[in-house]
């Protein structure tokens, strides 16, 4: 048994060799596979340059209905600028017992409209016009400064272009000069 395991130990190491035998000449060309799932998108390239300046079309009639609706979205704009909106409002208090209360609001076009109240802790009912402070479309802002017990209350309406008006009763206005915008 010795001798069987001697043969066999040296048969296996005459065989063995260390490291891979020769290389042979290149096989043929396999099949193409199929094709395989694509990869992720790459970042874009950079820009190219700008092209040449094509010729102008021809020039032909232009469609009645678009003429149409460009005048209809022209006038409704201009319509929409001339609408009366309004601007501003305050409260008023006028004397002490009883107090004369209420709120005032002002239009774009400058008309002042107060609701009075009918006493102390009830509203009034409905609006009414008191005064146009000046001709202008372009009113944006109508102010009050509360004096004190005794002391005068004024009220300030300014339009868009810097126009000031002051008054003490709502009722009377005057020009207190531009502000000077840029």
């Amino acid at each position: 048994m010795k001798n069987i395991f001697l043969i066999l130990t040296v048969i296996w190491f005459g065989c063995a060799t260390p490291g891979p035998g020769p290389q042979g000449p290149p096989g043929p060309q396999g099949e193409l596979g199929t094709q395989g799932v694509p990869g992720p998108q790459g970042p874009p390239g950079e820009q190219g340059p700008q092209g040449l300046k094509g010729d102008p079309g021809p020039v032909g009639p232009v469609d009645p209905v678009l003429i149409k609706k460009l005048e209809d979205a022209l006038n409704s704009e201009l319509s929409a600028a001339n609408k009366e909106v309004v601007s501003a409002s305050v409260h008023f208090s006028f004397g002490i017992a009883p107090p004369i209360m209420g709120f005032a609001v002002m239009t774009n076009y400058g008309k002042i409209y107060q609701l009075k109240n009918k006493n102390e802790v009830t509203m009034g009912d409905s609006f009414e016009l008191l005064v146009r402070v000046a001709e202008y479309d372009d009113f944006v802002s109508l102010s009050f400064l509360s004096g004190a017990e005794g002391q005068k209350h004024f009220y300030l309406a300014i339009t868009e272009s810097g126009l000031s008006f002051v008054s003490e009763d709502l009722k009377n206005w005057s020009s207190k000069g531009d502000i000077p915008l840029k």
